[in-house]
Parts: C-alpha cells; sequence; structure tokens
C-alpha cells in the first residue's frame, strides 16, 4: 500500500505547487526620454530631429514644434496592457541680471497623461509627448523680469502593485538658449 500512495502523494502534491504558483511579476520600465523638434522654415516644416537644447525667449514666438518620446520597455516575458504616463513640465527661471546659479525651479504649470494601450513582451514602446504649452508659459513671461533657462519634465508610470519607484520615475532636462 505504501507503493501506491507515493506515486498519488508526489503528483498531487506536483499539481498543488504547479497551481499556487504566482506569475512572475512584469513591470514596465521608463528607459530613456530623448527630445526632438520640428522647426518652421518659410511656410514648410521640417522633419522632427533630435535636439539638445531650446532656442525660445518670451520675447520671440516659439513656433518650433517640440515633442518629447519616453522609450518604454517590458523585459518581461508577458504583455502589459492599460498603462499611464503621467508628466508635468516646469521652468528653471533667471531673474535678468542675476549670476546663472541663482536660477531657480518654477513649480509646475502644465499636467497631463499620456496613455499607453500595450508594450509587448521583451520590447520597447515608444509613447509621443506633444502638449507642452510652452508659448503660452513664454507669453507670461513676457515683461516679468525673468526668462527660462530649462524645461524639465517629470514623467511617471501610474504605480502598479510591486513596481519599483526607481524604474517608473524619470526626470528631464532641456536647457533653453537665447535665440
Amino acid at each position: 500500500m505504501s507503493a501506491s500512495f507515493t506515486p498519488r502523494f508526489l503528483i498531487c502534491a506536483l499539481f498543488l505547487c504547479a497551481a499556487s504558483a504566482v506569475p512572475a511579476f512584469s513591470q514596465v520600465e521608463i528607459a530613456r526620454v530623448s527630445w526632438e523638434v520640428s522647426k518652421l522654415t518659410g511656410k514648410s516644416r521640417s522633419p522632427y530631429a533630435p535636439v539638445t537644447d531650446l532656442r525660445a525667449a518670451p520675447e520671440l514666438k516659439f513656433t518650433d514644434y517640440l515633442r518629447a518620446i519616453v522609450t518604454l520597455r517590458n523585459p518581461s516575458a508577458k504583455p502589459v496592457e492599460g498603462l499611464v504616463l503621467r508628466y508635468a513640465l516646469s521652468l528653471r527661471l533667471l531673474k535678468k541680471g542675476d549670476a546663472p546659479e541663482k536660477a531657480f525651479w518654477g513649480v509646475p504649470f502644465y499636467v497631463e497623461e499620456v496613455r499607453v494601450s500595450k508594450v509587448n513582451p521583451s520590447s520597447e514602446r515608444q509613447a509621443k509627448v506633444l502638449r507642452f504649452e510652452l508659448q503660452t508659459q513664454l507669453n507670461k513671461l513676457r515683461n516679468s523680469g525673468f526668462a527660462p533657462t530649462a524645461l524639465r519634465m517629470d514623467t511617471m508610470l501610474t504605480p502598479r502593485l510591486g513596481d519599483e519607484p526607481a524604474a517608473i520615475i524619470r526626470e528631464s532636462i532641456i536647457e533653453i538658449l537665447k535665440p
């Protein structure tokens, strides 16, 4: 009787282990953020090209189209769906006549979210952030005595159970130079 009991016991134990196994957690992470600009030349617009700084000032109209490309990475073997990418924009301001080290970050002036339907397993997907309201902010700074020196975008994926905070939050800064 002992010989027939052992195989049944092993089969039941293996079945219970397989049924109660917790699936591997799949966390999407923000891999990188890059900036691109499409410039207005005459009446036509150039294709988007990568940039490391912006040319803008409150006294001039900002006619370029700015976008940020947020690259999301899913290292797991399962697809992840229904992601929400939130971002907040703020400007580093400098009082005219002050030394550059006296510049300070203002409070966020724009908060928005971008929805990402699905990131396939073991792959990357790009989300495009298009809305910045930069010209509106530049207009508000006109005749204020302050000039923008950088634009910061704080990006965060909506947290899910088990997420590692360092993987879902990213800060990206692009310098603003005088045109």
